[in-house]
């Protein structure tokens, strides 16, 4: 009866060493997959990285005027085109039709129209070949859906404004080439400037670098971007 009395507490202390080892066991797994899984703590940089991203994410539908026949502008429409397809959004392209008070805006302008129809074709068919390109890489994302269309207005700025908040765009793509205005030359193009003070949502311009040569008021330098919040932007 004394050995087996002994025997019966060696098993007894066998179990509880085992149980010990166990929990310290579990403690420690437990206390290593909490300091994998934690969150980091926020602070008020990752929030504000955080809302500039979302921001950024939101902008899927874009709007390109199409003011000139430039490298900027070809830059300016590949730029939304990869814009849109990354955002499953769409790209609304435009060319305006300055018509004169000495006119109605139904008049036949053969000659200004044919401009405006080239300019469609030329961003047509460099928004093609982006989707070309970029479809080959990421596959369905490669068609983005791209729509254009001839605006005829006494003012192109205020057409601009108009046909964003028509369209009810997320932003608006343009670019900006030095003109030449009653004899001078003006670095910020007059339509591009209305555009940025009365835009209904996000602006974002393609400038061109400064030099001093201009041909047919289009610079030649380096081209810069700019991206400008308007009034109306916070949607």
């Amino acid at each position: 009866m004394l050995v087996m009395g002994a025997e019966v507490t060696n098993l007894l202390q066998i179990n509880v060493i085992g149980v010990v080892i166990a929990i310290l066991f579990l403690t420690s797994i437990v206390g290593v997959l909490g300091w994998m899984l934690r969150l980091p703590k926020e602070t008020e940089r990752t929030r504000t990285a955080t809302r500039a991203v979302r921001s950024v994410n939101k902008l899927a539908n874009i709007l390109v005027p199409v003011l000139s026949k430039s490298a900027v502008t070809d830059r300016i429409v590949a730029l939304a085109v990869q814009m849109a397809r990354q955002r499953n959004g769409h790209v609304d392209v435009v060319a305006i039709i300055d018509v004169p008070f000495t006119l109605p805006l139904n008049a036949k302008v053969e000659e200004d129209e044919k401009l405006a129809l080239d300019a469609l074709d030329r961003a047509e068919s460099i928004a093609q070949q982006c989707r070309n390109g970029d479809g080959a890489r990421v596959g369905k994302r490669g068609s983005t859906r791209v729509r254009k269309r001839i605006l005829k207005a006494r003012n192109a700025g205020a057409a601009i404004v108009h046909e964003a908040e028509d369209l009810a765009v997320d932003l608006i793509l343009i670019a900006n080439s030095p003109v030449r205005v009653r004899g001078s030359i003006q670095q910020v193009d007059p339509v591009v400037e209305y555009v940025m003070k009365n835009a209904p949502c996000e602006v974002l311009v393609l400038s061109q670098g400064r030099t001093g040569t201009f041909s047919n008021g289009a610079g030649a330098g380096r081209a810069t971007e700019s991206r400008v919040p308007t009034a109306g932007a916070a949607r």
